[in-house]
Order: structure tokens, then sequence, then C-alpha cells
């Protein structure tokens, strides 16, 4: 069944109060703060949404396959961060209907300075699932601080490369050294402190450059005290010439490189997490309960879509009047019927052609 035929109704205030009652967020509130319940999570069937957002357009690096490198293309570009109220907003009317929220996406999150009340903001809000996703490099003292206080369920660090050269050439000149030993202060204090959170993992964009070092990071990972490696194909933005980089995940090389990931993940106690980059062109898994929001406070329904043309602007509507609004709808619509127009042609998700555009 295709998850479009049955849309979530969204409540008429979203700072309503949980239908599960008093018991179940006191219960909730004590699972978040405990260091016993590490991956048990509390839903409710209010909270159906998944947000990815920054609260900065930011980041001192330029890696080689993020569409950052094309912002710096743009003369109209207006670097920011997210303005304090839009943010408190988004709390109000975002938050309590999400169980997924990712405080960071695009950007560096460390390139705003008020990061760290926002995540507090997030740690408050009582979001099942919190996770922040940083390349590393700027994960000082108060950063750490700040993560070990109000921590997020995962922190996710940007592991490219066994090597320092190859992590350099594909992360914008980063120290990989450096980066290691930062996680390696923050796993140490975390243990300290006794807790359990943030749980660390390194997330890997898969490319032939970095294929046959994919052991080595699971190796350093266990080093570190990271739990787990997250490894996505690479999807070449237009205007990056990063097609021939790019991942033919049938090919035999891979699926031994793979193999090979899953022998040593199992032998090093490090969990291995795989995502395709092939879609079945059976219908779109986002529409009904994911959004991205960036600092200018502007909806989009999936990771894949054109952010000049988003579906609503916070900053001048509700959430609810965006969600369940024209825009939304006839999206929706067409998705459902098959009608695929923009870049929802090309999605590597949803669209036959789309997977055919990743396997070219």
């Amino acid at each position: 069944m295709h998850c479009l035929h049955v849309l979530p109704i969204l409540p008429n205030r979203a700072e309503e109060v949980n239908a599960g009652g008093f018991a179940l967020d006191l219960l909730r509130r004590f699972v978040r703060r405990s260091t016993r319940f590490p991956g048990f999570r509390l839903r409710s069937r209010r909270r159906f949404l998944t947000v990815r957002m920054d609260t900065t357009n930011r980041c001192n690096l330029r890696c080689r396959m993020c569409p950052m490198r094309l912002a710096d293309r743009d003369a109209g570009r207006i670097w920011t961060d997210i303005d304090p109220d839009l943010f408190e907003k988004i709390r109000r009317q975002v938050f309590p209907l999400a169980g997924t929220v990712g405080l960071s996406c695009g950007a560096e999150p460390f390139c705003n300075d008020r990061f760290g009340h926002y995540l507090a903001e997030l740690y408050r809000a009582d979001v099942p699932v919190r996770e922040v996703v940083t390349n590393g490099t700027l994960m000082g003292e108060e950063q750490m601080g700040r993560l070990l206080d109000t921590p997020p369920n995962a922190l996710f660090v940007s592991v490219d490369g066994a090597s320092p050269e190859t992590h350099a050439s594909i992360r914008g000149g980063a120290d990989l050294g450096s980066v290691l030993d930062s996680v390696r202060r923050l796993v140490r204090r975390r243990d300290e402190l006794g807790n359990r959170f943030p749980m660390v993992s390194f997330s890997m964009t898969l490319q032939r450059s970095n294929l046959d070092e994919l052991v080595g990071v699971l190796g350093l990972a266990a080093d570190v005290g990271a739990v787990s490696v997250g490894v996505v194909p690479l999807v070449p933005y237009r205007g990056l010439g990063m097609e021939p980089q790019r991942l033919d995940m049938r090919a035999e090389r891979v699926r031994e490189a793979l193999a090979e990931a899953r022998e040593a993940a199992a032998a090093l106690g490090v969990e291995l997490a795989e995502a395709s980059d092939e879609g079945d062109g059976e219908g779109c898994p986002y529409l009904s309960g994911w959004v991205y929001i960036d600092p200018q406070g502007r909806v989009n329904p999936c990771p894949y879509w054109d952010t000049s043309r988003p579906l609503g602007d916070l900053s001048r509507q509700d959430f609810g009047e965006i969600w369940e609004g024209r825009a939304y709808r006839e999206l929706r619509r067409s998705v459902a019927r098959g009608r695929l127009s923009g870049n929802c042609r090309e999605c590597p998700v949803s669209s036959p052609r789309g997977s055919e555009l990743q396997k070219a």
C-alpha cells in the first residue's frame, strides 16, 4: 500500500497536550533523561513527523560532493542563522508533531553560536529521537559540554576515509586526526559521567575514491567508541562534476567490499548501517511524514527537492496552513496518481526514471 493513501490529520493546535495523557508524558521525560534505556523509544500516534532542519546555512568546509559549493557561486546568496523567534515558532508548532528531529542537515551546526541554546530547547521539547550531524571540525570543549548537558540521542560525525589523505580530499581539507581526537574526548567524558547519550556514529558517503577504505573506517569507529557506521551511496548534484565518483551498487566490486565490511563490522562490534540509492518507483515515502526546514523557515517535502521552490514559509505561515495547504495537497495528489513533474521525475527513490538515472 502506498504511504500516500492515508494522510495524517493535523491537530487544530500544534501546541495541544499529547492525547496519551500526563502519565505518558512523565514516562517519556524519564526515558529521555535515563541512561538505562538507550534503545527505547516512546511514540504516540500524533508524533508522525520526521523533521530535518538547519539553524544556519553556513559551513566551514567545502566538501567536494556538497551543494554548498554551488552556493558560493550564487551572488545573491544570503548567509544567515535562523531567527530566534522563528525557531520558537517551530518549537511550538512542529516539534510536538515530531517523532524525530534532526537539528542539522546540510550545514555545519556549530557555525551558529546559538546552536547550544537550540539543542537545549529540542531536549526540553521531549521529541523522542533527537539527532545532530556534524563534520566534527568545530567540536571544541564548549560544544562538547552542550552535547553532554542536553544530549541528542545520536550524534553523526562525517568520516569519509580511513586515511587522512582520502578524508581531506573529500571533506575540503578537514584534518581526520583532529576529528577523531574530538570524538574520543567526547566519548570519554560521556562515559565518565555514566551516560549513554549522545551515541556516536560515523556517516560515510560511499564513492569510488573511498570504497576500499570502508573497512578501515569501521576500525576507526571501533577505536574511538562509535557504535555504528552509516554508509550512503553518493547521489551527485548537477554542477559539481561528481558523476564519475558514483558507484553502481550492483557491481561485483561493490558487493564484495560491502560483504567484507559486514564481516569486519561483526568482528569489531560496530553496526554497519547501509542505505541503497535504488528506488522502486512505488510511491513517495516522504510526503506523509517528512519535512526539511531551512534557516529562513522555508518548508520542503523531501531531501531531493528543488529548494528554490518551497511548499511554504514558516516566517509568514503557520505549519498547519502549510501541511494542509494547496501546494502540499496538489503535490500529494499528483504523486499518488503517478504524475511526476519537476525534480520528482528524477527522484532516485520514487521515480522509475530517477532510479534509472542513478544506475546510469
